[in-house]
């Protein structure tokens, strides 16, 4: 059955999109948008009338003569002496009526997705009259013949009936039961005959489908649509195999395993095995792409085909020479990283004597793919001329939150800058970083034994090539390998330790290639644990000196990238050495001051982690004598000047941080900075605050000047300790106001900038109590608002750093319970949830014990950790039904102990008679329980 031709739009809407193209002509273009958000918004008739207007366009522009043609003749004679210029262009050229069409359909789909707000606060949605035309128009539109209009048919499909928030209700795949037969019978057509008019179409709406939101379709639409695209593999187009597999891995990669997928494995098995060799190297990429999804997300699918898997993707890891590109070797690339960083429940000990078995092909390969590819070098060596003449521009820096005494010290998590030996400029993963990740993720699974073997000849090769290009590439492998392999290393360091100084320190030439020094800085930095221990024994006392001085010299190179480098590898260097290099801070400090005054962008950036790492490593020792001298003025001029022209300016976010640490580290000896610096943090404060005052949603990024200007006066105040009691009251401008900024920050709508706050309150109560006493109340009500049970991360640091805040407030106000009195319900509430385990509350409901009471909550919220994490209500009665309570989960044992150590202070502060009364009260199992797992 032919489906009706959709009726012709209006010649309004063909003015609105004409006048909305000519973006040239300024005045017409405005004019042009304020009609359009007029008519949207005007009412929900008007907004109905001009979405269905723009769907007309949007299929009518398929074939434009026609579509004119049934538009009557005086309105269009209007309409093109309207707009003549529009009108010639588009009849001088027919082709031009397709980016027309894109642009109506663009329009229709941005109105449709963030529609106009009403007076009355809600969104303006379609009638059903309306949702119903629009359907069958859109619908209509999946078999037009150019591919640039059938796409945005089907984005339109696809974002508006998958879409989670619901913004368009009546164009929900739940209010559109006819769409998925429609999609599955066109499919199946098109497999059925020789008639594939809408097939493209329907096939890249369902893509989209699954890309935006899986979860949303109907359980049995899923399963059946898997079967077709399965037999789609056997098409000889190749956009149409490719959409199939994309279709596929979208939905394993939102998570979900459709069941017909289950069930027709073996067959998906075959058609990823037949595609494996098809002709077409983008079909050949998605297989990849599809075993890869498999195998992070449904590993256990693949282990019975791990040997063909593994030889083939080998073979696509090999970049042939007379490929035209490298894509099917890039997503080969990353079968090994994801392999070597599979949990080790999901690896088994067959896939990895697999694996081992292809090493001496596999690591060849690897090393071969690191090397720059000659159009790489050409890239490479302009870039390097344009780098001498033009400065980096800046990029983006966020800032990342800092939680108090969470176990883990800031230098605990892994150095994003710790993989810039692969990392360069580049935004996306090409071949080269993909191959030194995984040959990192490799050495560390396997160690030294199996990777050796097939590395080290051809990494002494590569070392001492005459291409620089080779042997930049070398080194970079050397590096790559240095944690899996560190002992096993440790015996060539002696050579190659030196050989890579040499590199380093050799003057600066036309011909000398600045990637090779800038590798092997990141590689001496990679094996600064050697370096250390060499100076530790006492083999190489003066190794650490060399290697800093080293470093600090090639700072002045005129090449940024190796700028970032050496400064990437002294702090590093500083990092793992700690005390050993007090002796040299007075040496280290003025080069890295000059690099300040000179560089720019990320370089500076890095001067700035530097000094902060060496605050965080050295301690007390960088604010002794005169150093501080040396440094502290140079960064609080530039922090000064930054602040001052933009106090937006990303450079501001890590010299914060940077002189967060340095006062923290200096304590009292920063002294005669320390107003400076409070007046700056808290001018930072201010402005940014005014600046997205008029802001209907702050993002994390827009406030991370508030977060790094709070943690500056954090590390102040742990610094200072009970002395930043007089350094606040002798700020003129803001000594009065502080506390009153800082419950503002405490209630932020920002998480970041409560979390820091939450931190600073926490210090100031533990180092300086008397400062807070004025809004005690008010902050002591934020800091118990904040505390929420919740996997989110930063949701978590905020409830923690919010706890850890309130403790300390509770130690100064010792056996004074006045200030929680107002707030001691409400805080055990909020306490009792975060105590809870897997069990979630669900044994409480099903008892009769007054869960109101305070130490009867606290004790089955403890309880809740012995209720496994899958066992629902209705299948075991854990309070009075046969014993099943499970011990505490072993993953969590430190959390264990504390909690037990509660429940015993517990019981000793209320008494025996309270205690024997609470326990009597507790269901058998429950008491059962206490007495086997706590002795209680």
């Amino acid at each position: 059955m032919t489906a009706q031709i959709p009726p012709p739009p209006n010649s309004q809407v063909l003015s609105l999109v004409a006048a909305l193209s000519q973006t040239e002509n300024h005045d017409l273009h405005v004019q042009a948008i304020r009609a359009r958000d007029e008519a949207l918004s005007a009412s929900p008739n008007s907004y109905g009338n001009l979405c269905v207007q723009l769907s007309l366009l949007l299929v009518g522009c398929n074939n434009p003569e026609q579509m004119l043609h049934q538009i009557d003749r005086p309105s269009l004679d209007g309409w093109r002496q309207a707009n003549q210029s529009t009108a010639l262009r588009l009849e001088s050229d027919p082709m031009q009526w397709i980016p027309f069409g894109q642009m109506g359909g663009l329009i229709l789909k941005n109105a449709l997705l963030r529609p106009p707000i009403q007076i009355t606060g809600q969104s303006m949605a379609l009638s059903n009259e309306d949702a119903l035309r629009l359907k069958e128009t859109l619908v209509f539109g999946l078999s037009l013949g150019h591919p640039e209009l059938y796409n945005v048919v089907s984005s339109i499909i696809a974002t508006t009936s998958v879409s989670v928030d619901g913004v368009q209700p009546l164009m929900h795949i739940s209010q559109w039961p006819e769409l998925m037969p429609i999609l599955l019978q066109n499919i199946h057509n098109a497999l059925n005959s020789s008639n594939v008019s809408s097939l493209s179409g329907s096939l890249t709406t369902v893509r989209k489908m699954m890309e935006d939101g899986p979860s949303e379709i109907p359980v049995m639409a899923l399963d059946s649509i898997v079967p077709l695209l399965l037999r789609l593999f056997q098409a000889t187009d190749e956009n149409i195999k490719v959409a199939a597999l994309q279709s596929i891995v979208a939905c394993l990669g939102s998570g979900m395993l459709p069941s017909s997928l289950v069930t027709h494995f073996s067959d998906y098995f075959t058609g990823l095995s037949h595609l494996a060799s098809d002709e077409s190297a983008k079909v050949r990429k998605w297989v990849c792409r599809s075993i890869n999804t498999m195998l992070e997300l449904h590993t256990h699918y693949l282990q019975p085909h791990m040997g063909s898997l593994c030889q083939f993707m080998l073979q696509a890891t090999i970049l042939q020479p007379s490929q035209a590109d490298d894509i099917v070797a890039v997503e080969a690339s990353e079968f090994w990283i994801l392999f070597a960083t599979l949990d080790e429940t999901r690896l088994t000990s067959d896939m990895m004597d697999t694996v081992e078995k292809l090493l001496p092909n596999l690591i060849p390969t690897l090393l071969h793919n690191i090397v720059y590819s000659e159009e790489q070098r050409i890239e490479i060596l302009a870039q390097n001329e344009i780098d001498l003449e033009m400065k980096e521009s800046m990029k983006p820096i966020f800032h990342s939150t800092k939680q108090k005494h969470d176990g883990q010290s800031d230098m605990d998590s892994e150095d994003e800058s710790d993989d810039d030996g692969w990392d360069e400029d580049d935004t996306e993963w090409n071949l080269r970083k993909y191959s030194g990740a995984s040959l990192d993720s490799l050495s560390n699974l396997y160690g030294a034994g199996p990777i050796l073997p097939a590395l080290l000849p051809a990494l002494q090769q590569g070392l001492s090539s005459g291409d620089s290009w080779i042997q930049e590439a070398s080194i970079l492998a050397l590096g790559a390998i240095a944690e899996g392999c560190h002992e096993e290393m440790n015996a060539h360091m002696g050579e190659l330790y030196p050989f890579l100084l040499n590199l380093l320190s050799a003057p600066e030439t036309p011909q000398a290639l600045p990637q090779l020094k800038s590798i092997c800085a990141w590689t001496v930095g990679r094996y600064a644990a050697w370096a250390v221990d060499q100076v530790q024994r006492g083999a190489q006392g003066h190794l650490l000196a060399q290697v800093t001085e080293v470093l600090l010299k090639r700072l002045d190179d005129s090449n940024r990238k190796v700028q970032i480098a050496c400064g990437s590898a002294l702090g590093v260097v500083i990092e793992t050495s700690g005390d050993l290099l007090l002796p040299y801070l007075e040496h280290i400090c003025p080069p890295l001051v000059s690099a300040m005054s000179r560089y720019q962008g990320r370089s500076l950036v890095i001067i700035f982690d530097t000094l902060g790492i060496m605050a965080d490593s050295c301690g007390p020792a960088i604010g002794e004598h005169e150093l501080p001298a040396i440094y502290v003025p140079t960064m609080l001029h530039m922090l000064n000047t930054i602040m001052l022209n933009n106090p937006s300016d990303q450079t501001l976010l890590p010299l914060m941080e940077s002189l967060a640490s340095v006062a923290l580290a200096c304590g009292m000896n920063f002294q005669p900075y320390a107003l400076e610096t409070f007046e700056n943090a808290m001018c930072v404060i201010e402005q940014v605050q005014l600046a997205l005052a008029t802001a209907d949603k702050v993002t994390e990024e827009e406030a991370d000047p508030i977060v790094c200007a709070t943690d500056l006066m954090d590390g102040l105040c742990e610094g200072l300790g009970n002395n930043f009691i007089p350094l606040v009251g002798s700020s003129k401008r803001y000594g009065q106001h502080f506390v009153s900024v800082l419950h503002s920050l405490c209630k932020y709508q920002a998480v970041g900038v409560r979390i820091s706050a939450l931190a600073l309150l926490g210090d100031i109560a533990r180092n300086a109590p008397s400062l807070v006493e004025p809004g005690l109340s008010e902050l002591l009500h934020e800091a118990i608002s904040n505390i929420e049970a919740t996997h989110h991360e930063m949701h978590s640091s905020l409830a923690n750093n919010a706890v850890w805040a309130i403790g300390e407030i509770c130690v100064q106000c010792g056996s004074n319970s006045a200030p929680f009195e107002p707030f001691a319900s409400l805080l055990m509430q909020r306490l009792i949830v975060l105590l809870m385990g897997n069990g979630e509350g669900r044994i409480s409901s099903g008892c009769g014990v007054n869960v109101a009471d305070v130490i009867s909550s606290i004790l089955f919220a403890i309880i809740s950790w012995h209720i496994p994490a899958e066992s629902g209500p209705e299948q075991i009665d854990f309070v009075t039904g046969e014993y099943a309570f499970q011990p505490f989960p072993p993953s969590d044992a430190e959390i264990g102990l504390q909690l037990a150590k509660l429940m015993k202070d517990i019981k000793a502060s209320v008494g025996s008679d309270v205690w024997g009364s609470t326990q009597a009260q507790l269901p058998v199992n429950v008491r059962r329980l206490l007495q086997k797992a706590y002795d209680l």
